[in-house]
């Protein structure tokens, strides 16, 4: 019973590690889906930006066309008036457009090395978050790696014991089965030693008995079948010897008896002695006469004619 449950526990630790390895899987889709999208909304996001740096640069170009525009306007408008005045001034307002000209390519100049400064600055902490992003994946394999392989482990490990425990209990069931066909190989021996010592004890006996003693049983007159069904087979009428009654005495306790009562619960139609002692592979019959009156004594069987029942 401890075997099964120990057997349950084990089955119930594998299902559980395995349910505890899907919810590792599960979690680390989870984050790695986040990380995707983060990495996503930061590419996004990168895209906008630039997107949104050229558009500032391409409106700040057409208001600055535009104000351009708006000065040659100007500049048509007055160049009648500009013509008038002397070369003086036509040598000032060209010099002023001379510089407007410079400080336009300056400031043009400034941003366009502002704007390359903030792309470098903007690429390389782009370039940082990606770095630390593959870091943190890598990081994170490395520890799916190393639960897996702690999961392997413990599942190689869990069957070795698994493994381990059934050879044991296999081995244990086998001795048990041998030690108990020993433990009934010595029991029938010790029966057969038992009867064979008796029947030679009742074979001695019988042979020393006196003709004026008891009545005489003549083997050779038929088949000793036969003989079971004279009433004269059991002396109850008569007193038995010393050597009857110590004989009968050894059955007292024994397991004659039971297999006796075991057997004729088998037959409902009853057996007679030779029978019974054919199927208790007892080779002389008149071995069970004591066993039989005892147990008729005691009202654990009935006879009817040469027939013995359970009661």
């Amino acid at each position: 019973m401890s075997a099964s449950k120990d057997l349950e526990g084990l089955v119930n630790q594998i299902a559980n590690a395995k349910n505890d390895r899907m919810v590792l899987m599960n979690s680390l889709k989870e984050n790695f889906g986040r990380i995707k999208e983060d990495t996503r909304g930061l590419r996004h996001e990168s895209v906008s930006l630039l997107k949104s740096i050229a558009g500032n640069r391409k409106e700040m170009a057409q208001t600055l066309h535009r104000q351009l525009d708006k000065d040659r306007t100007s500049l048509d408008m007055t160049a009648k008036e500009r013509r008038k005045k002397t070369a003086i001034d036509h040598n000032n307002r060209s010099d002023s457009i001379r510089e407007l000209k410079n400080a336009l390519r300056s400031d043009l100049k400034d941003y366009e090395t502002d704007r390359m400064a903030d792309a470098k600055e903007d690429k390389a902490y782009r370039l940082e978050g990606i770095q630390t992003i593959k870091s943190e994946i890598g990081r994170m394999q490395e520890d799916v790696q190393t639960s897996l392989k702690q999961i392997r482990n413990y599942q190689k490990k869990m069957g070795d014991e698994l493994s381990s425990f059934l050879k044991t209990f296999v081995s244990d069931i086998k001795v048990n089965e041998k030690g108990r066909k020993s433990s009934v190989n010595d029991f029938l021996k010790s029966v057969k030693t038992e009867l064979s010592a008796m029947s030679s004890a009742w074979e001695k006996v019988l042979s020393g008995v006196s003709l004026n003693d008891h009545p005489v049983i003549q083997e050779d007159a038929g088949p000793e079948k036969d003989k079971e069904d004279d009433t004269s087979e059991e002396p109850e009428g008569q007193m038995l010897p010393d050597w009857e009654i110590e004989a009968e005495a050894g059955y007292e306790n024994g397991p004659i008896k039971e297999k006796v009562m075991s057997t004729l619960s088998d037959y409902s139609e009853g057996l007679k002695m030779t029978q019974l002692a054919e199927l208790l592979d007892i080779e002389q019959w008149r071995l069970l006469i004591p066993v039989m009156r005892d147990l008729l004594e005691s009202n654990q069987i009935k006879k009817e004619g040469a027939l013995y029942f359970t009661s």
